[in-house]
Protein backbone atom coordinates (compact mmCIF):
# COMPACT_ATOMS: atom_id res chain seq x y z
CA UNK A 1 0.00 0.00 0.00
CA UNK A 2 0.94 3.72 -0.94
CA UNK A 3 2.09 5.47 2.47
CA UNK A 4 0.20 8.40 2.32
CA UNK A 5 1.28 12.01 4.19
CA UNK A 6 -0.52 14.89 4.33
CA UNK A 7 1.82 17.45 6.33
CA UNK A 8 1.02 20.41 8.50
CA UNK A 9 2.70 22.91 9.22
CA UNK A 10 2.96 25.37 12.06
CA UNK A 11 2.76 28.64 13.47
CA UNK A 12 3.60 31.92 11.18
CA UNK A 13 4.61 29.22 8.12
CA UNK A 14 3.18 27.55 5.02
CA UNK A 15 2.82 24.65 3.07
CA UNK A 16 6.31 25.59 1.44
CA UNK A 17 8.13 24.75 4.52
CA UNK A 18 8.12 21.08 3.56
CA UNK A 19 9.48 21.62 -0.23
CA UNK A 20 12.53 19.72 1.23
CA UNK A 21 10.98 17.06 2.53
CA UNK A 22 8.15 16.33 0.39
CA UNK A 23 10.44 15.19 -2.79
CA UNK A 24 12.60 13.13 -0.63
CA UNK A 25 9.96 10.99 0.29
CA UNK A 26 7.70 10.81 -2.84
CA UNK A 27 11.22 9.42 -4.24
CA UNK A 28 10.42 6.95 -1.31
CA UNK A 29 7.16 6.07 -3.09
CA UNK A 30 5.27 8.04 -0.78
CA UNK A 31 2.13 9.98 -1.91
CA UNK A 32 2.81 13.70 -0.19
CA UNK A 33 0.01 16.61 0.68
CA UNK A 34 0.98 19.63 2.13
CA UNK A 35 -1.86 21.89 2.43
CA UNK A 36 -1.47 26.04 3.36
CA UNK A 37 -3.22 26.48 6.54
CA UNK A 38 -5.98 28.97 6.18
CA UNK A 39 -4.90 32.86 6.05
CA UNK A 40 -1.13 30.99 5.28
CA UNK A 41 1.20 30.61 2.25
CA UNK A 42 -0.88 31.37 -0.38
CA UNK A 43 -4.39 30.98 1.24
CA UNK A 44 -5.84 34.57 1.90
CA UNK A 45 -8.37 34.25 4.45
CA UNK A 46 -8.64 36.93 6.58
CA UNK A 47 -6.98 37.00 9.84
CA UNK A 48 -10.33 38.31 11.60
CA UNK A 49 -11.60 34.77 10.42
CA UNK A 50 -9.13 31.65 11.45
CA UNK A 51 -9.59 29.31 14.46
CA UNK A 52 -8.21 26.77 15.42
CA UNK A 53 -12.14 25.09 14.22
CA UNK A 54 -11.05 26.47 10.86
CA UNK A 55 -7.98 24.69 10.80
CA UNK A 56 -9.11 21.52 11.70
CA UNK A 57 -12.19 21.83 9.83
CA UNK A 58 -9.46 22.77 6.31
CA UNK A 59 -7.38 19.54 6.86
CA UNK A 60 -9.94 17.40 7.20
CA UNK A 61 -10.93 18.18 4.06
CA UNK A 62 -7.25 17.39 2.65
CA UNK A 63 -7.53 14.26 4.01
CA UNK A 64 -11.40 13.18 2.32
CA UNK A 65 -8.82 13.88 -0.94
CA UNK A 66 -6.29 11.97 0.08
CA UNK A 67 -7.18 9.12 -1.80
CA UNK A 68 -6.74 6.13 0.87
CA UNK A 69 -5.71 6.09 4.18
CA UNK A 70 -3.39 8.93 6.08
CA UNK A 71 -0.59 9.53 8.05
CA UNK A 72 -1.18 13.31 9.69
CA UNK A 73 1.40 15.13 10.37
CA UNK A 74 1.73 18.30 12.49
CA UNK A 75 4.95 20.32 13.29
CA UNK A 76 5.12 22.59 16.27
CA UNK A 77 1.38 24.52 16.81
CA UNK A 78 -0.22 21.69 14.62
CA UNK A 79 -0.19 19.53 17.16
CA UNK A 80 -3.50 20.60 18.56
CA UNK A 81 -4.48 20.77 14.56
CA UNK A 82 -4.14 16.81 13.98
CA UNK A 83 -5.42 16.20 17.28
CA UNK A 84 -8.87 18.39 16.62
CA UNK A 85 -8.77 16.53 12.71
CA UNK A 86 -8.83 12.85 14.54
CA UNK A 87 -11.56 14.00 16.24
CA UNK A 88 -13.42 14.91 12.76
CA UNK A 89 -12.61 11.63 10.81
CA UNK A 90 -10.57 9.46 12.60
CA UNK A 91 -11.60 6.75 10.22
CA UNK A 92 -9.42 8.20 7.75
CA UNK A 93 -6.45 8.01 9.13
CA UNK A 94 -3.31 5.80 10.36
CA UNK A 95 -1.76 7.77 13.03
CA UNK A 96 -0.87 10.92 14.42
CA UNK A 97 2.77 11.85 13.81
CA UNK A 98 3.44 15.12 16.35
CA UNK A 99 6.63 16.73 15.29
CA UNK A 100 8.63 18.21 17.83
CA UNK A 101 4.98 19.98 18.32
CA UNK A 102 2.45 20.92 21.13
CA UNK A 103 0.15 17.88 22.09
CA UNK A 104 -2.85 19.41 24.97
CA UNK A 105 -5.02 17.15 25.26
CA UNK A 106 -9.22 17.49 25.83
CA UNK A 107 -9.90 20.68 27.41
CA UNK A 108 -6.35 21.63 26.98
CA UNK A 109 -4.93 24.65 24.82
CA UNK A 110 -1.79 25.30 23.37
CA UNK A 111 -1.26 28.40 25.48
CA UNK A 112 -1.46 25.94 28.75
CA UNK A 113 1.47 24.28 28.09
CA UNK A 114 3.50 27.31 26.27
CA UNK A 115 3.61 29.10 29.30
CA UNK A 116 5.39 25.84 31.11
CA UNK A 117 8.18 26.39 28.51
CA UNK A 118 10.55 28.92 31.07
CA UNK A 119 13.39 28.09 28.66
CA UNK A 120 11.81 28.60 25.16
CA UNK A 121 13.46 31.22 23.11
CA UNK A 122 10.43 31.98 21.04
CA UNK A 123 9.88 35.49 22.43
CA UNK A 124 6.64 37.08 20.05
CA UNK A 125 5.32 40.31 19.17
CA UNK A 126 1.80 41.23 20.26
CA UNK A 127 0.61 42.76 17.29
CA UNK A 128 -2.30 44.13 15.09
CA UNK A 129 -2.40 42.18 12.05
CA UNK A 130 -5.37 42.89 9.67
CA UNK A 131 -7.28 44.30 12.47
CA UNK A 132 -6.47 41.21 14.75
CA UNK A 133 -4.80 40.60 17.43
CA UNK A 134 -1.77 37.88 16.28
CA UNK A 135 1.74 37.23 17.37
CA UNK A 136 4.93 37.60 15.31
CA UNK A 137 8.43 36.41 15.27
CA UNK A 138 11.35 38.69 14.07
CA UNK A 139 14.20 37.89 12.50
CA UNK A 140 16.78 37.22 15.29
CA UNK A 141 14.06 35.47 17.43
CA UNK A 142 13.08 33.23 14.30
CA UNK A 143 17.01 32.36 13.47
CA UNK A 144 17.79 31.97 17.65
CA UNK A 145 14.40 29.75 18.27
CA UNK A 146 13.25 28.20 14.86
CA UNK A 147 16.33 27.74 12.77
CA UNK A 148 19.16 28.66 14.87
CA UNK A 149 21.25 24.99 13.31
CA UNK A 150 20.47 26.50 9.93
CA UNK A 151 22.85 28.41 8.09
CA UNK A 152 21.58 32.41 7.06
CA UNK A 153 20.74 31.73 3.68
CA UNK A 154 18.23 29.10 4.92
CA UNK A 155 16.32 32.04 6.73
CA UNK A 156 16.72 34.13 4.03
CA UNK A 157 14.65 32.04 2.55
CA UNK A 158 12.36 31.43 5.33
CA UNK A 159 11.64 34.57 7.28
CA UNK A 160 10.11 36.65 4.30
CA UNK A 161 7.23 34.24 3.73
CA UNK A 162 6.37 34.33 7.60
CA UNK A 163 2.81 35.65 8.89
CA UNK A 164 2.00 36.42 11.65
CA UNK A 165 -0.58 34.25 13.78
CA UNK A 166 -3.55 34.80 15.63
CA UNK A 167 -3.58 34.41 19.25
CA UNK A 168 -6.95 33.47 19.71
CA UNK A 169 -5.17 29.80 17.59
CA UNK A 170 -3.12 29.10 20.51
CA UNK A 171 -5.93 30.25 23.26
CA UNK A 172 -8.72 27.50 21.79
CA UNK A 173 -9.33 24.07 23.88
CA UNK A 174 -9.45 21.31 22.26
CA UNK A 175 -12.47 19.01 22.37
CA UNK A 176 -11.32 16.28 22.07
CA UNK A 177 -13.08 12.25 22.76
CA UNK A 178 -11.70 8.87 23.40
CA UNK A 179 -13.73 7.26 20.98
CA UNK A 180 -12.85 9.33 18.10
CA UNK A 181 -9.27 10.99 18.68
CA UNK A 182 -8.31 8.83 21.15
CA UNK A 183 -8.56 5.44 18.61
CA UNK A 184 -6.26 7.36 16.19
CA UNK A 185 -2.57 6.33 17.47
CA UNK A 186 0.15 9.28 18.01
CA UNK A 187 3.53 8.93 17.15
CA UNK A 188 5.97 11.90 18.60
CA UNK A 189 9.18 13.00 17.00
CA UNK A 190 11.42 15.07 19.40
CA UNK A 191 14.20 17.39 18.35
CA UNK A 192 15.99 17.62 21.31
CA UNK A 193 18.23 21.14 20.69
CA UNK A 194 14.12 22.47 20.02
CA UNK A 195 14.78 25.88 21.65
CA UNK A 196 11.19 26.62 20.61
CA UNK A 197 9.46 23.80 22.47
CA UNK A 198 11.97 22.59 24.42
CA UNK A 199 12.78 19.07 25.16
CA UNK A 200 12.12 19.39 28.47
CA UNK A 201 8.22 20.43 27.52
CA UNK A 202 8.00 17.80 24.94
CA UNK A 203 8.78 15.11 27.66
CA UNK A 204 6.28 16.98 30.07
CA UNK A 205 3.46 16.84 27.52
CA UNK A 206 4.95 12.76 26.74
CA UNK A 207 4.50 12.20 30.21
CA UNK A 208 0.91 13.48 30.24
CA UNK A 209 -0.80 12.46 26.86
CA UNK A 210 1.93 9.15 25.99
CA UNK A 211 2.59 8.54 22.84
CA UNK A 212 2.45 4.83 21.09
CA UNK A 213 5.93 5.26 19.92
CA UNK A 214 8.78 8.16 20.33
CA UNK A 215 11.65 8.93 17.95
CA UNK A 216 14.49 11.29 18.71
CA UNK A 217 16.81 13.86 16.31
CA UNK A 218 19.53 15.36 17.19
CA UNK A 219 18.42 19.16 15.37
CA UNK A 220 16.74 22.39 16.37
CA UNK A 221 13.25 22.81 15.60
CA UNK A 222 12.68 22.93 12.15
CA UNK A 223 14.13 19.45 10.69
CA UNK A 224 12.47 19.56 7.54
CA UNK A 225 14.80 22.51 6.28
CA UNK A 226 18.14 21.38 8.32
CA UNK A 227 17.86 17.37 8.14
CA UNK A 228 14.77 16.76 6.22
CA UNK A 229 16.67 12.72 4.91
CA UNK A 230 16.69 11.93 8.88
CA UNK A 231 13.59 12.95 8.93
CA UNK A 232 12.07 11.11 6.00
CA UNK A 233 14.12 8.01 7.35
CA UNK A 234 11.56 8.75 10.57
CA UNK A 235 8.59 8.52 8.83
CA UNK A 236 9.08 6.04 6.53
CA UNK A 237 10.44 3.53 9.24
CA UNK A 238 6.97 4.37 11.41
CA UNK A 239 5.37 3.51 8.33
CA UNK A 240 7.12 0.22 7.68
CA UNK A 241 6.43 -1.01 11.51
CA UNK A 242 2.43 0.07 10.96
Amino acid sequence: MTPRFVLVHGAYHGGWCWDRLTPILQVRGAAVSVPDLPGHGGDRTPSVDLTLTLYADHIAGAVRQAGGPVTLVGHSMAGAVIAEVAERVPDLLTRLVYLTAYMPGPGESIIDWARRDGETRARADKVLFEDTPCLAVDRQTTWDAFYQDAPEEDLDWVFPQLRPEPVAIFRQALALTPEKFGRVPRDYISCRQDFAITADLQDSMLDALSARRTWDLDCGHSPFVVCPDALADILMAGEDKG
